[in-house]
């Protein structure tokens, strides 16, 4: 488990803070925001690629261990699940046995893991997702009040479409995409990556399945890619208007924070706006 950033401001004070925690197979990340709305903690942890769930699960009792903060109650606590094993689903084709069917239509068996589904009222929408038997078992006992949600379920209310637009967040081995037609969601899907031709290609393909051309849509980069980087200049030969995510002026953010790109962090406190 190697920590990519740590950042604190002293004096927290746990009970008067919110707590937003992201798992996914590859990281965990938290951010920290008190009754201000500010900011006052942020850590990333990065996982080797092959990381089983029981090993996620350590890596999460070690990451609570290790920061005291996190052992304190807060006033509220949102876990948000990353899983890659999660589908969105039209509400007339939602039914209490629908989920997990259709997770297992995708996904394979499932039964290895805990389904959960959610409806997405404003979009009359269900996202169903599987979470690790292991994880799910660690976090009930470290956060036995947290609200649980994923990824999937937030991602639409992120950001405003009225065009064709991709939105996209990279972490260390997958890239997670959503798709907007004409201001329409098409779809939200993750996908893994090993190299920069890798994550272009995905992002292409999901263009052309949906009869959209690359160089008229707008590509929102958040996450863990580098200005600098081979993978960003690979994906600008396809992609004519690339823009990377900004913070949320509904926060305050710590001199820190402000050292590093704001894309970095962007999509998880644009999470923590909608919670």
């Amino acid at each position: 488990m190697n920590s990519a950033f740590n950042i604190f401001t002293p004096g927290a004070v746990a009970a008067q803070c919110s707590l937003l925690i992201e798992v996914s197979c590859y990281s965990v990340a938290y951010i920290v925001i008190n009754e201000h709305n500010a900011s006052v903690a942020l850590a990333v942890y990065h996982f080797a690629d092959g990381t089983t769930s029981g090993q996620l699960g350590s890596n999460i009792k070690n990451m609570v261990t290790a920061q005291p903060l996190l052992q304190q109650p807060f006033k509220k606590i949102t876990i948000v699940y990353a899983f890659e094993k999660a589908i969105i689903i039209p509400n007339e084709y939602m039914s209490p046995s629908a989920g997990k069917k259709m997770l297992e239509l995708a996904y394979g068996d499932t039964s290895e893991g805990i389904v959960r589904s959610e409806h997405m009222y404003k979009h009359n929408l269900h996202t169903c997702y599987e979470v690790p038997k292991q994880v799910d078992a660690v976090i009930a006992h470290l956060f036995p009040i947290a609200n649980h949600t994923h990824q999937y379920a937030l991602l639409p209310n992120v950001v405003e479409a009225s065009g064709n637009l991709l939105y996209s967040i990279f972490y260390p081995a997958t890239i997670t995409v959503q798709l907007f037609k004409m201001g329409k969601l098409q779809v939200i899907q993750s996908f893994q990556y090993k190299s920069a031709e890798d994550a272009a290609y995905h992002l292409l393909n999901v263009c052309q399945r949906f009869d959209m051309v690359a160089d008229n849509t707008i590509l929102y980069l958040n996450g863990m890619i580098d200005a600098a980087s081979h993978l960003n200049a690979e994906l600008n030969n396809y992609f004519l208007h690339p823009t990377f995510g900004s913070l949320p002026t509904a926060f305050t953010y710590n001199s820190e924070m402000k050292k590093y790109p704001e894309h970095y962090f962007s999509h998880l406190f644009q999470l923590a706006a909608c919670v």
